[in-house]
């Protein structure tokens, strides 16, 4: 089963990601070692430059009408199960999104994939993280994300909705 450019994308992207916040978890445990903060220093330069070449990667891909706006639920899970070897994350976040169909451009996608797993990464050693996504018709359309790990992490973020992210 071919998943195609855009999906070998995202499957780079989603491993980048969880690498990069290995790296910021063992310089956070490093407490004054300079070899091992040097070391997770270099793992987040080296992840910061193959984040630049993958977006300009993105750049380059077609849209293709099927991959250019993915469902949200799936693409989500998929970028969280990444996580799953992440020293500290104890059990599997527990996602909500409103309409379960949504699907939003890949842009919008990326940014929520990143928002989630920089939650999960933070909520490290506690509970299990809640993930909430929906679509707020108030005033203008904007995208409501939230996180919370019933621990004291709580975050949000409300995204407008224009004809690129929706």
């Amino acid at each position: 089963m071919s998943i195609g450019l855009a999906g070998l994308y995202e499957e780079i992207g989603q491993a980048l990601t969880a690498l990069r916040a290995n790296a910021a978890f063992l310089l956070r445990k490093s407490g004054g070692q300079a070899d091992l903060q040097a070391a997770a220093r270099d793992v987040e330069t080296q992840g910061a430059a193959i984040d630049r070449r993958l977006r300009v990667l993105q750049r380059q891909l077609p849209a293709d009408s099927a991959d250019a706006r993915p469902a949200v639920l799936p693409m989500l899970h998929a970028a969280l199960e990444n996580w799953q070897d992440v020293p500290g994350v104890t059990a599997p976040p527990v996602l909500h999104v409103e309409p379960p169909t949504l699907r939003l451009s890949r842009t919008m996608l990326e940014t929520l994939c990143q928002l989630s797993c920089q939650a999960l990464a933070l909520s490290a050693g506690g509970p299990a993280l809640r993930v909430s996504v929906l679509i707020d018709f108030q005033d203008s359309p904007h995208l409501c994300w939230s996180a919370d790990n019933g621990a004291g992490l709580q975050l949000s973020a409300r995204l407008p909705l224009g004809a690129e992210g929706a």
